[in-house]
């Protein structure tokens, strides 16, 4: 099993968003994200922006959704990552045209109200509330009358590593709540509704998807989980927890392998979709 660094960050200081790490993450929660994004109703010939790309996980299936009529934008923070895609994009072929540049979520570089829909997928982590509140806006700037917004985040509220007492995990990611801005937002996703309605969007559609997994796992679901067992570790020397759970996470982080070959070993998380519909004129 690959360990990946728990710490390593992009050039925009971004935990969790490399690009080894990213293509882990999708290809392990394939079937959950494609099925997510299949229900958010891009139709043939829509001019959608991936805000937030990553490593451009999403766009073979968004592609295939809007058809050789549509076009995809697609932004993201980080140059690494973008380049990245610009080389997918170089080298696949894909069902449509596809436009990738370095990008702020914050400041998106649209014309108003350019596009039939925006996908955004684990990007309101790494924001402030505040921030979050200026997303949500140039959102609704630059999407059309009647247009779609969906945004999908992980809630880490219901986060187990069975047989490893649940508290444990809930008291890291509580006592980093205040501490990191992005466990905060690990947090929110469950009020995104609030969010996508006080910005002016309508019809808002809120889905949320188990992801679970029994021992024993694949190659492909040990990486992921392994890596997410050494992330919650260093996560736990950060945060103030006592001494006696930090040691846990030591020899947890040590050797996560030990706790997914437990016969019982049950991973389970969620993420939240939430989709909402700009008003039409």
């Amino acid at each position: 099993m690959a360990k990946a660094d728990p710490n390593k960050t992009t050039s925009t200081g971004h935990m969790l968003a490399d690009i080894d790490r990213l293509q882990l993450h999708y290809r392990a929660k394939k079937t959950e994200y494609e099925a997510t994004l299949r229900s958010v109703g891009l139709k043939k010939g829509w001019k959608v922006l991936d805000a937030g790309c990553g490593v451009g996980s999403f766009l073979p299936l968004m592609a295939e959704l809007v058809g050789k009529d549509g076009h995809i934008s697609a932004i993201d923070l980080a140059p690494e990552n973008i380049e990245y895609v610009e080389s997918l994009v170089a080298e696949k072929e894909f069902s449509c045209s596809i436009e990738p540049r370095v990008g702020n979520v914050l400041s998106l570089p649209y014309e108003d109200n350019t596009f039939d829909a925006i996908w955004s997928a684990n990007v309101i982590q790494y924001l402030t509330e505040e921030e979050l509140g200026l997303c949500l806006s140039e959102a609704y700037r630059v999407i059309r009358p009647g247009g779609l917004v969906a945004v999908k985040e992980v809630d880490v509220s219901i986060m187990q590593y069975q047989p490893l007492d649940p508290v444990l995990v809930q008291h890291v990611f509580e006592a980093g709540r205040g501490q990191f801005t992005q466990v905060e937002g690990y947090f929110r996703a469950i009020r995104l509704p609030t969010w996508v309605r006080a910005t002016g969007f309508i019809n808002i559609r809120p889905k949320t998807t188990l992801y679970e997994r029994w021992h024993p796992l694949s190659p492909i679901e040990q990486e992921f989980i392994g890596n997410n067992l050494a992330y919650v570790a260093s996560l736990a020397e950060k945060v103030e927890i006592t001494e006696e759970e930090k040691e846990i996470w030591r020899e947890i982080g040590k050797a996560p392998g030990h706790l997914m070959e437990h016969p019982d070993f049950y991973f389970r998380t969620m993420h939240v979709l939430v989709v909402g519909q700009k008003p039409a004129v």
